[in-house]
């Protein structure tokens, strides 16, 4: 059904797009659209793939949507051209093509190796996790304890202490541990998608949908005390790509296009694409000063900003290309300009084409930035020369911005693409790099699934440890700060991966602890 009705949604819009908005740049756009579609609704799309391959599926999935799906239709929705504000809109999907070929080939080759020489690897690796209870579900109290514990990571991170009056390696290892919970903040909405959790079995239990609600507004209050849009909205994008992960492994009811369901899907895209992006824009509007005042005044600034429609206006129609030579303008809408932005993957090029041959020093820059992921006591046993405070006030796009003739600005933090970023650093052998690089991923990220045929149907549960990570492993590849270079493949495997690992089972392992309390409760 999800198969059918994005492809009447693609057509359309291709076809509207071609109409409305022709030329030789957006037909080549909408065609490599199609093309790479079809190519993820044949190669990855089916149930056995999805089944047995989930986490590594929601990867390719996201980069797809994220790439070339929710652009063609966002772009139409607001009047402009697929193409809209590329400088180099060849080079953006024809790197785009290149790289899902590289995902897809190394899928397959992924699923063969499993399948044969990796199949004991992966299922000692497995047993494993299930013997220290990654798969076993957690109870509703162990979700709202877990989630009370990244909430508390989220307030001391982001409000108390002010995350952006230095970086968290600048606070010690203290504070890199309480940011590292984040993401768990999260973990009460998976009361609602409890099937993904455990094997296929019918779901009678009442849910709280009021105390999650709630719970969504005390994190919605702090992403506006934190000055943090993402905050909030990782935790609403991570129901909704669960949700629909859900749907097609068959978890839920797949027959919700009736007129009920349909309404409320409406209200949810006018809440986020109206008043939430509203509130995105007026937070962005108050930044410059999250420094200088309280996060109860931070609050109460952004909703005075919120309620003036002139001063939001007036920020839209500012052209910040004028003041800053650096422009990432392709959506209206602020969401979807950090959630599917093409122009970030433009941008990249382009610096990459001022620079034009391979860079050393953008080679050596990647190269301490691998070192700078590891921790502190580490570099220091090995001797590994490298400034890691310094290195963690730019990113790769600042690095490749300076590089190619700009103004070094430390804190600017410009959102660079593995398309620009891997040319500059590596010419066209970042394909490999990244090809190499995606086969152990796809099988680490893979070992959060369980699949099994049971009573002759087939079976998948999922670990909370992954499908907590689920929106960062749909935009590995798109918009987020693993996605600059492909450099930070081989910086997961060195630790963010371990990192995963230990924070859940030491989450697990106090909420078990404290089930004390929940006579209390």
């Amino acid at each position: 059904m999800f198969k059918l009705w994005i492809w009447k949604v693609v057509l359309v819009a291709a076809i509207i797009q071609g109409l409305f908005f022709f030329s030789p740049e957006n037909i080549f756009a909408i065609t490599c659209v199609i093309s790479a579609w079809w190519l993820v609704d044949k190669l990855i799309l089916n149930k056995e793939t999805l089944a047995r391959y989930t986490f590594s599926t929601v990867i390719i999935l996201g980069y797809s949507l994220t790439q070339y799906c929710l652009p063609l239709i966002f772009t139409l929705l607001e009047g402009k051209p697929l193409v809209y504000n590329l400088k180099f809109p060849y080079s953006v999907f024809i790197h785009s093509l290149l790289a899902l070929a590289v995902f897809l080939s190394m899928h397959h080759l992924y699923k063969i190796w499993r399948e044969g020489l990796g199949s004991k690897l992966y299922n000692k690796m497995s047993w494993i996790l299930r013997k220290n209870y990654f798969f076993t579900p957690p109870s509703d109290f162990q979700l709202w304890m877990i989630g009370f514990i990244g909430l508390a990571g989220m307030i001391i991170t982001f409000i108390s202490v002010n995350h952006y009056d230095g970086t968290a390696l600048e606070r010690g290892a203290g504070a890199k541990f309480l940011h590292g919970l984040v993401p768990y903040a999260y973990a009460p909405f998976f009361i609602l998608l409890k099937p993904l959790l455990q094997p296929n079995r019918p779901q009678f239990l009442k849910k709280p949908f009021f105390k999650v609600l709630v719970f969504a507004v005390v994190l919605l209050f702090v992403g506006m005390g934190g000055n943090s849009r993402g905050l909030f909205m990782t935790g609403i994008t991570a129901v909704g790509i669960s949700y629909l992960i859900g749907l097609l492994l068959g978890k839920f009811d797949y027959k919700i296009f009736n007129l009920k369901n349909f309404a409320l899907a409406l209200v949810g895209v006018w809440i986020i694409t109206g008043p939430l992006a509203k509130l995105g824009t007026a937070m962005v509007i108050v930044r410059a000063q999250r420094s200088n005042v309280s996060s109860e005044e931070l609050i109460m600034k952004t909703l005075q900003t919120y309620q003036d429609d002139k001063a939001i206006q007036r920020y839209k129609s500012i052209n910040f290309i004028d003041k800053y030579d650096w422009d990432e303008t392709y959506f209206d809408n602020i969401f979807l300009a950090r959630f599917c932005n093409l122009k970030y993957n433009d941008a990249s090029l382009e610096l990459a084409y001022k620079i034009r041959n391979t860079d050393k020093e953008m080679f050596n820059y990647s190269v301490d930035k691998f070192w700078s992921t590891l921790p502190a006591p580490i570099i220091s046993f090995f001797r590994i020369k490298i400034d890691k405070l310094t290195l963690n006030t730019f990113s790769y796009g600042d690095y490749l911005y300076y590089r190619a003739g700009g103004q070094y600005i430390p804190g600017a933090f410009r959102t660079g693409h593995f398309a620009g970023t891997g040319l500059a650093t590596f010419g066209w052998w970042y394909l490999l790099l990244m090809g190499v690089g995606v086969l152990p991923l796809f099988f680490l990220v893979d070992l959060f699934v369980v699949n099994f045929r049971e009573n002759g149907y087939n079976s998948t549960y999922l670990s909370l440890a992954g499908l907590i990570e689920i929106t960062f492993f749909f935009t590995l590849f798109s918009v987020s700060n693993f996605s600059e270079s492909v450099v930070n493949i081989y910086s997961f495997f060195a630790r963010g991966w371990f990192q995963m690992l230990l924070l859940y089972w030491l989450l697990l392992f106090v909420t078990r602890k404290l089930g004390f309390l929940k006579r209390f409760v």
